[in-house]
């Protein structure tokens, strides 16, 4: 519009204007669906100069330098304000003009003229560097680092986005179409795309549907640089000294603000959340299990040699309480005593009790089933450990009474299996009379108990009749309590005290330590997941199974079944009867009032429906037996019916985030081995003594100087903080930008 003749430009403005106001279209919606010679904005523009000057303010007065405000004479100011200091920023010359002329010149003016005129801003150099907030929790992130776990999962994380990348999947996704662009703004997805129906009917469906719609090229980590993945690493990493619960969303909280010194970037929940949800898509669980199964087994057994010719495992479970209106697969879940929808975590912890392999299952989990094959997938990761292969030549798993089932313990004593078992019988698993083979009684080494070895036979309660036999310890303590000990180690290799220690062990050697995990980590909290409807094969066995008993039943009871049929028609028929002179009653103080005729009647009625009901009930029991099996039968068939489909839900996430949890755990695990000299602590008590602390970092002359404020109220825990600050400074630990760490207590 430049070159038009300025009548005809007024005119045009005019005109357009004139089919705005008139247009039964919103001014917003005019300019975004038709074409103009002029935006929105310019048209308030337009508006408030046609009423404040008429038709004249509608013509371009540039050309006369009418509007032209940074003039020869603040062009000559501005200059000679750089030429006295070139470190001044726009802004601030912005508001010198604005002081001396009662003019505003924008940033962008000013930016161009210092770059016509070579007086580019220059960086103030500055003496010292200002300290900026941090704490002790940098002491966590420090190990991280140093012990190479960032590194492991992040490359690990970049594996899995390279092959993904390679694939045809990713390939295929990007002919995919996005979904209604026109309900988003700017990328965002706004109030009426998340409230549109598809959408909402597909957000909890399960990941294995949900993926083979994926855009993958539209995900950011496909463009994030290594260095950015290990920055969300750490902050997910993190989140045990950054929120409270362990829930993403607490990040904006106050406390959150921590991930600025921690990873480097202040994330906000939203950013940390949708990097999590990418990581679901990624199917990334696997890899991290495994990526971490493998740095934690050769990490703690280059720590931890020995000599024993034995590598004892502890398997122990956690279970989570699923909160879904949903059927999902159940479990009992301890904490609430009950049985619910759940989430059941398996974890496989080395002899010194530290958790370095999980997995999770929807519902129950079966140790049989599961236990065998996480170890066999461990002793696959050993074979590149050289520091076990030396030595190690039998492995023992030792689990708690609550695992112990006869169907479990065949699985582990199969002769194609490798490993031995420790564990307790519950004090109704044992039974004296099935007790052979009993050794005389000796002292117990390392306790106040006298122990006799013995055989003991089991019964499996899945196979009737199967007799399980195995060796077994009877522990008579000193203060007249029994424990029974049951064990496929022979005795030949380990003697009864060890295998007595070995069990009891388990409390201070993991077990502990584990129940202050879960509380330090928050291993209790689901992450969010999607649901499958799929068969519940458990019930429809059942189903098919109580269907044939129903009808063996039924034909065995054919002839009573047929007769019961005809008194019950006659029967209901007598009802039918008697409820006409019910309803020709009334009812006065709990009395009924009815003619003497119809009284009469009711009551014969009432003696013949007695008369067929003693008459069904004499049927029933000349065949007691068969008849209370089929009501039992018909009434659990019409229980379970309607249950032939559950809800399996992901637990993509959910391993994911567990893999972070634990890794912190025997972070701080390590941290109290090395540089407090082995103290033992709480997670708890670390976060409150030692995380908490608050202080102050510095970075200059490529060192990172961590100034952490002492607690004058607790000098023998900052005697031992102190020591393990100069424990920690000697390993040299660099920062994610090359940066050495060096933690002072002040």
């Amino acid at each position: 519009m430049a070159h038009i003749n300025k009548d005809v430009r007024a005119s045009m403005i005019l005109q357009v204007m004139d089919e705005v106001e008139n247009s039964p279209l919103s001014i917003n919606q005019y300019f975004k669906e038709k074409e103009a010679p002029f935006g929105r904005a310019q048209y308030f523009l337009y508006k408030k100069a046609l009423r404040e000057k008429g038709a004249n303010g509608l013509h371009d007065q540039r050309g006369k330098g009418n509007n032209r405000k940074f003039t020869k004479e603040v062009k000559n100011f501005v200059k000679g304000l750089l030429d006295y200091n070139q470190s001044i920023t726009s802004s601030e010359v912005k508001n010198a003009i604005k002081n001396e002329f009662w003019i505003a010149i924008s940033n962008t003016v000013i930016n161009d003229f210092r770059r016509e005129n070579d007086l580019s801003w220059i960086r103030p150099e500055s003496d010292r560097k200002p300290l900026d907030e941090s704490g002790a929790s940098e002491i966590a992130i420090a190990l991280a680092l140093d012990t190479g776990l960032i590194d492991a999962i992040a490359d690990s994380i970049c594996l899995r986005v390279q092959k993904k990348r390679e694939s045809e999947a990713f390939k295929e996704s990007a002919l995919i179409q996005k979904d209604h662009p026109d309900l988003r703004s700017k990328g965002r997805f706004t109030s009426e795309y998340n409230n549109f129906p598809q959408v909402r009917e597909s957000r909890f469906k399960p990941l294995e549907e949900k993926v083979g719609d994926k855009r993958f090229a539209s995900m950011g980590i496909f463009n994030l640089s290594r260095e950015s993945i290990m920055r969300y690493t750490l902050a997910l990493f993190s989140l045990p000294l950054v929120t409270a619960n362990g829930r993403v969303r607490s990040i904006d909280n106050p406390r959150g603000n921590a991930l600025k010194y921690l990873c480097g970037s202040n994330y906000k929940a939203s950013t940390v959340d949708k990097y999590i949800s990418e990581l679901k898509y990624l199917q990334v669980s696997n890899e991290l299990i495994e990526a971490t199964a493998k740095f934690w087994i050769d990490f703690w057994s280059r720590r931890n040699k020995s000599d024993t010719i034995f590598a004892c495992y502890y398997i122990d479970g956690n279970t989570k309480a699923l909160w879904s209106s949903k059927s999902c697969h159940k479990g009992k879940v301890t904490m609430l005593g009950r049985v619910m929808n759940c989430l059941e975590q398996v974890f496989i912890h080395d002899g010194q009790g530290h958790p370095i392999y999980v997995q999770t299952f929807n519902g129950h989990a079966d140790l049989g089933k599961n236990a065998l094959r996480m170890m066999d997938t461990i002793s696959e990761y050993l074979k590149n450990t050289t520091t076990l292969s030396q030595f190690t030549v039998n492995r023992i798993l030792i689990m708690d009474a609550a695992g112990n089932g006869v169907k479990t313990l065949r699985e582990l004593s199969n002769s194609k299996s490798n490993y031995y078992f420790i564990t307790m019988l519950d004090s109704n698993q044992f039974n004296e009379r099935k007790v052979k083979s009993a050794s005389g009684e000796k002292r117990y080494d390392y306790g106040d108990a006298r122990l006799v070895d013995c055989t003991v036979e089991l019964e499996d309660s899945y196979d009737k009749g199967y007799i399980f036999e195995t060796r077994a310890v009877q522990v008579h303590w000193d203060n007249g309590r029994t424990s029974v000990l049951i064990t496929s180690v022979p005795e030949a290799i380990f003697s009864t005290d060890n295998v007595v220690k070995s069990y009891f062990d388990r409390w201070p050697m993991q077990e502990l330590d584990f129940k202050d995990m879960k509380a330090g980590v928050n291993l209790h909290r689901v992450v969010s997941y999607g649901k499958k409807l799929v068969d519940n094969t458990k019930v429809l066995e059942r189903i098919e199974q109580l269907q044939g008993q129903i009808s063996e039943l039924e034909r065995e009871l054919e002839g009573p079944l047929n007769e019961v049929s005809g008194i019950e028609r006659d029967l209901q028929s007598k009802i039918n009867e008697e409820r006409i002179y019910r309803e020709k009653s009334t009812v006065e103080d709990g009395k009924r009032k009815l003619s003497e005729h119809d009284a009469e009647i009711l009551k014969s009625i009432q003696k013949e429906i007695n008369s067929l009901k003693r008459k069904i009930k004499k049927i029933e029991k000349s065949h007691d037996k068969p008849f209370k099996s089929l009501k039992k039968k018909r009434k659990e068939l019409a229980r379970i019916v309607d249950k032939k489909k559950i809800y399996r839900v992901d637990v993509e996430l959910d391993q994911t985030m567990t893999c972070f949890r634990i890794a912190f755990a025997n972070i701080c695990a390590y941290l109290l081995d090395e540089c407090f000299g082995s103290e033992k602590m709480t997670l708890e008590r670390l976060f409150e003594t030692i995380f908490e602390l608050r202080g102050r970092v510095r970075v200059e002359g490529g060192q990172r100087n961590v100034f952490i404020e002492r607690n004058p109220k607790q000098k023998y825990i900052m005697r031992k903080l102190e020591s393990a600050l100069n424990v920690i400074n000697r390993m040299g630990i660099k920062d994610t930008r090359g940066c050495r760490y060096n933690f002072e207590l002040v």
